[in-house]
């Protein structure tokens, strides 16, 4: 759903990143819907100067712009092979253009402000930034990747640091906002850094290296001075290190608190959660099927119809770990680590076993607290922006259906009335300031259908539906606002 990857896969629809917007496109017509939980939704479309359209994405916030009814708008993007259209929303209209592009672009996304275009051109020979507000436009030489992990935005002050590539070696730099100004520059004593991320805070940024160099992760200042560079437990053995694969940050505790973790997911399918204070090992998880239940309870997956309705029944350890075969995917390692937005819970997907969720409560001494074995591979996890609720998507080859988890309750599974998509891939995004607070997309390429989960009897939920967005547009068309 998120197409940050840039022109080059043709998507039906993208949704903003707090899931109140929509966009599509319909043959010349790009049709943008507001106020999806609404009363009084509505659709905007205009015309587009030409078919090919293969990308759209919204900017993550708003912005202040001069001239909308409340002084703020979203902007998003669509752009082919050799144009980017950037559009102001409310009233859906025209705010500038790139022509021109150069063969081969690998990526398009927003900066920072939300009012920068960054364009990644061919071969990662340069970043251009271009600005909406000035029309100026900032080159940086050398991108180590397109990848949103190859760059990122220091919270709060906007700071860009940036992976590149020069004379074999990999290199930081940090850059002024807006201006791009060069900041700082430090060579990485990396084999191939993979990634960067910053601490939610803005107070360190950690980079990660190729599995192949073993467990290695450099801890760098804002200004981009190494400060620690972490190599795995002393209690390790080298000769069986195979390094990692990502990195998480545990959120900040509040506005101006620093994160207690950073969470390094290993090819060998453990976690190192760090402890922010020394940036030393706090604690390893491991994702192995323990004996000892006495903190965690399993459940599994179960189809109680031919219809495709389904539960969570409690389960034995031993009985889980039977129940779930080994992953034919040639990948290795921890494939998903995603905390809860307090921080209190990690959710984790261990790719040798692809169809099981770990949750661990990680507030006091961690530890595992729910195991969730499904039928098919897990595709996403997503825990609700406020609260701890978690969205469990498994790629479902039967009818569609969302599985929903919290702590101190009775995991559930609700079917969802949509389409369904023959490939078993559905996504699914949680809406931010909507009521009720805990509604959500899902959907495919056929249809997404927006809705939250309600308690019929007590012991079974169903998903009742809002409303939905097809090819065609809204399950219900009031209110349609047409702009050329």
């Amino acid at each position: 759903m998120d197409a940050s990857t840039g022109p080059g896969v043709a998507l039906t629809m993208n949704l903003s990143a707090d899931g109140l917007y929509a966009a599509q496109i319909n043959g010349k017509d790009l049709v943008v819907y507001n106020d999806l939980t609404s009363t009084n939704r509505d659709a905007q479309v205009c015309r587009l100067k030409e078919n090919g359209v293969k990308f759209i994405k919204f900017n993550p916030r708003c912005v202040s712009v001069q001239g909308t009814h409340d002084g703020q708008t979203r902007f998003l993007l669509t752009a082919n092979d050799s144009r980017i259209t950037a559009w102001q929303l409310n009233p859906l209209q025209v705010l500038g253009e790139i022509e021109n592009l150069e063969p081969g672009t690998l990526g398009v996304d927003f900066g920072k402000s939300g009012q920068e275009i960054l364009v990644f051109h061919a071969w990662n020979t340069k970043l251009t930034i271009h600005s909406l507000e000035t029309g100026q436009s900032s080159v940086i030489k050398s991108p180590k990747s397109a990848s949103h992990l190859g760059f990122g935005y220091r919270p709060v002050t906007g700071h860009l640091a940036i992976l590149l590539k020069h004379d074999m070696s990999d290199l930081l730099t940090i850059h002024e906002p807006r201006s791009h100004e060069l900041l700082g520059r430090v060579t990485l004593s990396t084999v191939d850094a993979q990634g960067l991320k910053w601490s939610p805070d803005g107070n360190w940024i950690a980079v990660w290296d190729a599995a192949s160099a073993g467990t290695r992760v450099l801890i760098l200042t804002a200004d981009g001075q190494i400060y620690r560079t972490y190599h795995g437990s002393p209690d390790d053995d080298d000769l069986f290190d195979l390094g990692v694969r990502h990195i998480e940050w545990a959120p900040s505790e509040g506005a101006e608190e620093a994160s207690r973790f950073l969470a390094v997911g290993k090819v060998n399918g453990s976690i190192d959660l760090l402890g922010t204070r020394t940036f030393s090992l706090s604690t390893t998880l491991s994702h192995i099927f323990a004996a000892d239940t006495q903190t965690c309870l399993f459940w599994r997956e179960r189809f109680t119809s031919a219809m495709g309705d389904g539960d969570y029944t409690e389960t034995s350890s031993s009985s889980a770990a039977n129940m779930s075969p080994e992953s034919p995917s040639s990948a290795r390692g921890v494939s998903i680590m995603t905390f809860s937005s307090d921080g209190g819970h990690l959710a984790t997907v261990d790719s040798t076993r692809s169809n099981v969720v770990w949750i661990w409560a990680i507030n006091q001494t961690p530890q595992l607290t729910s195991v969730l074995v499904h039928e098919q591979p897990v595709r996403q996890l997503l825990w609700h922006p406020a609260t701890p609720q978690l969205l469990i998507n498994t790629v479902t080859t039967s009818l569609p259906s969302i599985r929903w988890w919290s702590p101190n309750t009775r995991p559930v599974i609700a079917r969802v009335p949509t389409h369904k998509s023959e490939s078993g891939k559905y996504d699914v995004k949680w809406l931010a300031e909507s009521e009720p607070d805990s509604a959500f997309w899902f959907g495919s390429t056929e249809e997404y259908v927006v809705g939250y989960l309600s308690a019929e009897d007590g012991s079974s939920v169903k998903f009742e539906v809002i409303t939905s967005v097809t090819s065609q547009g809204y399950g219900k068309h009031e209110g349609c606002v047409t702009s050329s």
